[in-house]
């Protein structure tokens, strides 16, 4: 059985995105997305200003946008490299959701079941 991450340890894998620019946000869990408007197309270009969690919940923020992800239980943050923009692979299990950055890294939201619970909402910042 796979030990959920703590907040602290989610923090020290998210940290290193600050600063980045986002290249794409891949909502692969098909009941993942629970925001349409603005879409994850909306994010594409912008720098990620700041990240943070409380819990199991996540939130990255950017000038116009805030990106928050509920991890439920047992979903985890796995940081990828070469991040690339994800292709099934037969045997190979997919992500909940896939944010790449423009630098060519990149994390992986990941849960072991096959009930996607992994949560995603994109909201835009009050002007």
């Amino acid at each position: 059985m796979t030990t959920s991450q703590s907040p602290a340890e989610i923090m020290t894998l998210l940290e290193r995105l600050t600063g980045q620019k986002i290249a794409a946000l891949q909502v692969l869990g098909i009941n993942s997305l629970k925001t349409f408007s603005p879409p994850p197309e909306a994010l594409v270009g912008e720098a990620v200003t700041a990240v943070g969690t409380l819990d199991r919940s996540i939130s990255i923020d950017t000038v116009s946008h805030v990106v928050t992800f509920d991890l439920q239980r047992t979903g985890r943050v796995v940081p990828l490299e070469n991040a690339q923009a994800y292709t099934p692979v037969a045997g190979v299990s997919r992500p909940t959701v896939r944010l790449l950055m423009a630098d060519g890294s990149g994390v992986d939201l990941s849960e072991p079941a096959r009930t996607k619970r992994i949560t995603v909402s994109i909201a835009a910042r009050s002007a």
